[in-house]
């Protein structure tokens, strides 16, 4: 098994690669073929870590012995259809995984990356020959030789493309694992796939259909794969629970068609990747590190209108077709969260941290209708013994065992009191890398209080700890790691509240628009909804084909500041615009009438409302 920092050193070596043969490869080109094919075929009898010590036995020897890079390609092709079923099974044993990933799935993580850094080195002695060759060819020959001069060269150009596609792919791959278990994809990655693009564009190759060459379904030249790869990092990954990043790595195909990237700008877009460096695809700000547009860099600029306005248009489809679910939720999730950041940001303005008292973050609906409720269950809050049974609520709001999950705030950015777009800073583990094996440190200058922090994975205990500065240390049990989901998504809801329970109800209640985790913390950009907050319950008149059961829910009050006017927030697939319904707390009952439906995701639903 080789890790990234051995294969790093493999590609960036200097040195020619080895022409030595392997004694069991010193054969004809044929015997060679048969003798691999006769490893692979013994494959299925074997244990996944006896078949993963066999393949990169066989990626090793085929990517050091001398053959023609024709016959290397072919034998590949074959070797990734072996190593793509055992990546598979290794895979079933993390992928579906809702927390943080143990020692075990991040060993078999580890395998399937040692595979494909495997398949890549391999790959890249093809472009390393072909590239060479096509360099050498730059001098057209004399007239007598151009016929031969031309097929060599187009042979050379079609081998070329080929090896890059597939290696796009691997990278695709890495990056897609990284995301699985929520880490920062190393510079490296993104600089060898920056600049693999860059040697397609330049050897004219980006558009040469691979489909019947590799038999991929994944996209039909480089260009179209490169711009799922861009597309995969724009869509901030990472701010995914982990059962929504498989169904978006699934979909990326389909949706990588509606990118329109050039090398020159057709729009003013803001969305470029600079192609001679190390970095993914970045939105162009005052503070970016260069200036695309300047003449002596090479970039791809990203339009993602085309992208948005399919999500939109399919969103509505799928609204009038009455077909509202998973697809329709997560479309109109990331269209939300890109045309926020990428095409009508409200930017707003890095300011100063402001330390304010310490605030509790509260993540789930249910949680979160506890805590508004005063601590109280949703069968108290709205008298469910006075309610006929067919009223009653069908489940309940109680505290959960582990206390809710709440996030201890010790930093919170904001430009002002009465801004919508704000910006607030939870405690966020340090790279374990950096760690002992029992603690990870958090951030110093943001520990301040005890608290603990609250996942789905567990409690983990902040704990005061003095370093030899005399500062105090934030420390976090290794139970909640680097691994695990952000403890909050993209468009999830949220309460920020005072720690104190018996406090005013100081609180605002609003949604995460997008979220910048780095090494030390996790910063998130939300949109207040409001302040004013009240539980209720809240049910359906009049429609005896749909539940007439309660369901939490709460009353958001107009804001003048926010410039916000009153609105219901509830469980979305619970109700329609036009619905009459009846809001309850306690013994008292108002009937009202749901109007334009302003948000949704796949957790909640935010209606303006009239009092009947």
């Amino acid at each position: 098994m080789i890790t990234l920092s051995t294969f790093q050193e493999y590609l960036s070596s200097k040195k020619s690669i080895s022409q030595a043969q392997p004694p069991s490869m010193s054969q004809s080109a044929n015997g060679q073929e048969h003798y691999l094919l006769k490893l692979l075929a013994t494959l299925p009898s074997q244990t996944p870590i006896q078949q993963a010590e066999q393949l990169e036995k066989i990626l090793t020897v085929l990517r050091e012995v001398n053959i023609k890079e024709q016959q290397r390609l072919k034998l590949l092709a074959q070797v990734i259809d072996a190593s793509d079923q055992l990546i598979a099974t290794l895979r079933q044993h993390y992928i579906y995984e809702t927390g943080a990933l143990n020692d075990v799935p991040l060993s078999h993580m580890a395998q399937v990356k040692s595979l494909y850094y495997l398949i890549i080195m391999a790959y890249d002695r093809v472009i390393h020959d072909k590239q060479a060759l096509l360099q050498n060819r730059k001098k057209p020959p004399s007239s007598k030789v151009w016929k031969r001069y031309f097929k060599v060269n187009n042979d050379s150009s079609v081998l070329l493309a080929t090896a890059i596609y597939q290696t796009l792919l691997m990278y695709q791959k890495l990056l897609g694992e990284e995301v699985i278990c929520y880490q920062k994809p190393s510079p490296y990655l993104w600089y060898k796939t920056n600049r693999l693009y860059a040697l397609a564009h330049q050897h004219h190759v980006l558009t040469v259909n691979h489909i019947e060459t590799t038999g991929s379904l994944r996209a039909s030249n480089i260009h179209q794969l490169y711009c799922q790869i861009c597309l995969h990092s724009l869509l901030n990954m990472r701010a995914m629970q982990r059962q929504t990043v498989l169904l978006v790595q699934r979909l990326l195909p389909e949706w990588g068609k509606y990118i329109v990237a050039t090398i020159e700008p057709k729009t003013e877009t803001r969305v470029f990747v600079d192609l001679h460096s190390d970095k993914p695809p970045a939105y162009l700000t005052a503070n970016s590190d260069i200036n695309p547009y300047e003449d002596h860099h090479h970039c791809l600029f990203i339009e993602l209108g085309p992208l948005l306005a399919y999500f939109e248009a399919r969103v509505q489809a799928l609204i009038v077709e009455g077909s509202e679910g998973a697809e329709c939720y997560l479309l109109n999730k990331l269209s939300m969260t890109m045309r926020y950041r990428y095409l009508q940001t409200p930017l707003t303005p890095a300011t100063k941290y402001v330390i304010k008292k310490e605030a509790v973050l509260i993540t789930g609906f249910n949680n979160i209708h506890y805590r508004v409720s005063g601590s109280q269950s949703f069968a108290n809050l709205i008298a469910v013994n006075d309610l006929p049974e067919e009223q009653r609520p069908r489940y309940e709001t109680v505290k959960h065992k582990r206390g809710g999950d709440e996030t201890v705030i010790h930093e919170i950015l904001s430009n002002s009191d009465t801004s919508l777009f704000r910006r607030l800073q939870l405690v966020f583990p340090a790279d374990h890398s950096q760690a002992t094996n029992k603690e990870a440190i958090l951030n110093k200058d943001t520990i301040s209080n005890y608290g603990e922090i609250v996942t789905d994975s567990g409690i983990a205990q902040l704990k005061k700890l003095p370093n030899q500065e005399g500062v105090d240390l934030g420390i976090v049990d290794p139970k909640w790691t680097m691994t695990a989901p952000l403890l909050v998504s993209t468009m999830s809801l949220f309460l920020i509240c005072r720690s104190d329970r018996n406090a005013s109800t100081d609180w605002s209640i609003g949604v995460a628009r997008w979220l910048n985790p780095d090494d030390k913390n996790l910063e998130v950009e939300w949109q207040v909804l409001g302040h004013a907050v009240v539980a209720c319950g809240i049910r359906l008149e009049g429609r005896e084909t749909r539940s007439q059961h309660f369901v939490p829910a709460f009353i958001l009050g107009g804001d003048e500041q926010l410039q916000t006017a009153g609105t219901l927030i509830v469980p979305t697939a619970y109700f329609q615009p036009n619905d009459r319904v009846t809001m309850r707390i306690n013994n008292k009952q108002t009937p009202l009438r749901l109007e334009k439906r302003v948000l949704f995701t796949d957790e909640f639903s935010q209606y303006e409302i009239v009092k009947i």
